[in-house]
């Protein structure tokens, strides 16, 4: 055998092991870093004039299924939005509170009506109208707060969304820099497996944010797509908008998403964006019609030609005669968040009673089986259809498709998580470093490297010979 090939063999194949060895040691350090994929050096076999002449390295590769990690990443989407949702619902279930809670809107209304029926029991007593009008600031305060709830998740959410578009367009730049990284690194024979692992861990960043797909070229750059085909990057990042509205009400104009002048809000349905967008836009506008409709209804049940209130001026309604005031039955978007009881009882109680020299309990006594009568309330928010019950009902209704909302919400994303933990170990299997395999593979390259070095000292020692004879 010629000892120069031999030499040639030897050599080649310390520098082959030495490069493994150097892998197997990133792939060991790195085997808790997010986002790392497993790396592995291939080793190819070199022939010179038709004799073996040892082996060559190729560039670090990365082990990955791209099937499993695209079924990961829309896993995560789904994810994402499942927990983004129960987020909001549990918040949602807390504002409306229990059925049979002591402070749930059905409380508080049969607090008044026990207070009015009291009164009508005893209209000459100064403490029963000041208790009734007491209780009856209490139910107006409570609607006030429910909607001042809801459209403080609302503005949450909007803030939410601001932040969320942000970081997809900072990630969705940073795929485009990834790809401009791999063309110089392949241009030049450098691996591209650290650059690779950088961008798929911005799609997944963008991924769990709206769903999106993606595809690579024949020249490894990454091409990404919203759901429904809209490019977000290709040569370059496309940018979404969006302008957050600070002060939210239930007439103020949300932003849409858009890209490139067209809105993406309706196409954006997965991810924590998707999410968002539910919420801010059926959700909880929803909940706010469904309180406009009880607001309404307890307007008007409240209403008794004897009562000797005064038009308020304090909205579109004219509510003389009426207990409650600052509600618009026909153009109010949100009367929960202005109802408020009539000034005039609230500056004089004893008007509840009629002229103070004859109380008429048949005032509080109409007013009481107004709010226990059954009412008509129009089709809104999550109730399709109108329906035809009291404002007890109603009001209990509206806590208990709450509760089971936020209870389905909280299934869901149990499930989805679940499900999520299981798609991602399958993909990891492929992806992940598993430590015991490398460090068997360690052994092995070790024993490789000793047994070129034995190779290559075997050739020195007869070099050697040879030169002294």
């Amino acid at each position: 055998m010629d000892l120069t090939l031999s030499l040639n063999n030897a050599l080649s194949g310390l520098q082959a092991a030495q490069a493994n060895l150097n892998v197997i040691s990133s792939n060991i350090a790195n085997s808790q870093t997010p986002g790392y994929s497993r790396e592995t050096v291939p080793i190819l076999s070199q022939v010179v004039g038709g004799s073996s002449a040892g082996v060559t390295t190729g560039l670090i590769q990365r082990q990955i299924d791209r099937n499993l990690s695209e079924a990961a990443r829309e896993q995560d989407t789904a994810t994402s939005a499942a927990t983004t949702a129960d987020t909001y619902f549990q918040q949602i279930q807390n504002l409306f509170g229990q059925v049979n809670s002591s402070n749930s809107l059905g409380a508080v209304l049969g607090n008044f009506a026990s207070a009015l029926q009291g009164l009508a029991t005893t209209p000459e007593d100064p403490i029963a109208q000041q208790n009734a009008v007491s209780t009856g600031q209490s139910l107006a305060q409570k609607l006030n707060s429910m909607s001042s709830g809801i459209q403080q998740l609302r503005a949450g959410v909007d803030a939410d969304l601001a932040t969320s578009v942000s970081a997809v367009n900072t990630a969705l730049q940073s795929i485009a820099n990834c790809n401009n990284a791999i063309t110089h690194a392949q241009a030049i024979g450098q691996s591209t497996a650290s650059f690779e692992d950088q961008r798929d861990q911005a799609l997944d960043q963008v991924a769990q944010l709206m769903g999106v797909s993606d595809f690579l070229r024949p020249d490894g750059t990454m091409v990404v797509l919203t759901t429904s085909g809209k490019v977000l990057v290709d040569s370059s990042a496309a940018q979404l908008s969006y302008t957050e509205a600070g002060t939210v009400t239930a007439t103020t104009p949300m932003s849409p998403v858009g890209l490139n002048g067209t809105d993406l809000t309706g196409e954006i349905t997965g991810g924590k964006i998707g999410a968002l967008l539910n919420l801010r836009d059926q959700q909880l506008p929803n909940l706010t019609a469904e309180l406009n409709q009880f607001t309404n209804n307890l307007f008007s049940a409240t209403s008794n030609a004897n009562l000797g209130t005064t038009n308020s001026g304090l909205g579109a309604t004219n509510d003389a005669n009426h207990f409650f005031a600052a509600v618009d039955l026909t153009n109010g978007v949100d009367n929960a968040a202005t109802i408020q009881v009539n000034p005039d009882l609230v500056a004089s109680p004893g008007l509840l009673d009629g002229p103070s020299a004859n109380p008429d309990s048949s005032i509080a006594q109409g007013l009481a089986d107004g709010l226990s009568a059954p009412l008509t309330f129009a089709a809104a928010g999550n109730f399709a259809a109108s329906t035809t019950t009291t404002l007890n009902n109603y009001a209990a209704q509206m806590v208990g498709q709450a509760a089971n909302a936020a209870a389905t919400a909280s299934d869901n994303a149990k499930f989805q998580t679940s499900l999520q933990t299981s798609v991602n170990a399958r993909a990891s299997g492929v992806s992940g470093v598993n430590v015991d395999e490398e460090l068997a593979n360690l052994t092995v390259y070790q024993n490789m490297y000793a047994a070129s070095a034995h190779v290559l000292t075997v050739v020195q020692n007869m070099l050697d010979t040879l030169l002294q004879m």
